[in-house]
């Protein structure tokens, strides 16, 4: 038997990042399952978002994808080579972590400089 999802429901998750992001971070020394509140605590630079700064689609036959624009935020934290940096999209209203990037390259950020927070993407795939 033939397993699908209608892209309908495989937008759902994706619409709940697109409508609910309202910060994009980067953070350190995440730990999965990590609250809000470590979360919050953890931020090297973070730069508010709205539901326009996410698209939408296709991923091929796959199934769908939500990208973000790309961001430029100030860092307001320093962090070491050695503080495990990741992306997180965070919904503030409801004290959310919504979605937690794989490790990105750990590197110096230096408080005051200027952070790039690349697209991000993230995938909901049909079943195997």
């Amino acid at each position: 038997m033939s397993k699908y999802h209608h892209p309908d429901v495989l937008d759902n998750g994706l619409s709940r990042i697109k409508t609910n992001t309202q910060r994009v971070a980067l953070i350190k020394n995440y730990t999965a399952g990590d609250s809000y509140a470590t979360v919050t605590g953890n931020i090297v630079a973070a730069a508010a978002t709205t539901s326009t700064d996410f698209t939408l689609a296709d991923q091929g036959t796959l199934g769908r994808k939500v990208t973000s624009t790309a961001k430029a935020p100030t860092a307001t934290t320093a962090s070491l080579v050695t503080d495990n940096l990741h992306f997180a999209l965070l919904d503030d209203t409801n004290s959310k972590v919504l979605t937690v990037t794989d490790e990105t390259t750990d590197q110096v950020v230096t408080t005051g400089n200027t952070v790039s927070i690349p697209a991000l993407t993230f995938n909901f795939n049909q079943p195997v």
